[in-house]
């Protein structure tokens, strides 16, 4: 076996089990998407944010301008992280919080040795990186927005309605996770609209 070969089963297996976990996750999505349905049909709001503010504008779009033909268009705005928590408090308590949170490391033990050098651990880093996210969803719960996280499965931030952990150590395979499940939110809602238990919306 070539070296280029040995190196593309080696990145196909990185992702196989990380997507065979997503599937996993279908409740879990389905739940979220019934959800977040309900709150459309009541006339509620999508607000998309992110440590990445990228992925807020792609979650805003997919909803307002759908790409497949017949489907209707669905309020959402994007935030960025660092105005989200001050948007979100005057959010209507009826609207919907969308959250992708940065990947975090595992937590470790603290040594002096880290305390001395003045290193900042990784979950300290990514507290950092992702404290604008779990400030926006707590004032988004606080306020009585049904609140939704794409996390990495080391998630420590505050208590959501809908938590969709997504099991990835590489931060570029969960990247990817939570664009996949992001795309079923958005597709899953659609379906729930048209033909789920509330019946179709109007």
């Amino acid at each position: 076996m070539t070296a280029a070969a040995v190196l593309t089963t080696a990145l196909a297996q990185r992702r196989e089990r990380p997507g065979a976990d997503l599937a996993g996750s279908a409740p879990d999505l389905v739940a979220a998407a019934v959800a977040m349905a309900r709150r459309f049909r009541s006339g509620g709001v999508l607000h998309a944010f992110g440590s990445d503010d990228a992925d807020a504008h792609h979650i805003a779009v997919e909803f307002v301008h759908p790409v497949i033909v017949g489907k209707r268009a669905l309020p959402a705005v994007a935030h960025g992280a660092t105005r989200a928590a001050h948007r979100l408090r005057h959010a209507s308590p009826g609207d919907v919080a969308l959250a992708v949170c940065g990947a975090q490391a595992p937590p470790r033990v603290r040594t002096g040795a880290v305390a001395e050098s003045g290193a900042v651990p990784e979950d300290e880093a990514w507290v950092a990186g992702n404290g604008p996210v779990t400030a926006a969803l707590a004032a988004a719960g606080g306020h009585g927005l049904l609140t939704v996280a794409l996390a990495g499965r080391f998630w420590t931030g505050p208590n959501v309605d809908h938590l969709l952990t997504l099991p990835a150590d590489d931060p570029l395979v969960l990247r990817e996770l939570q664009v996949s499940a992001y795309h079923l939110l958005w597709e899953l809602t659609h379906a729930v609209l048209e033909h789920g238990p509330d019946g179709p919306t109007p």
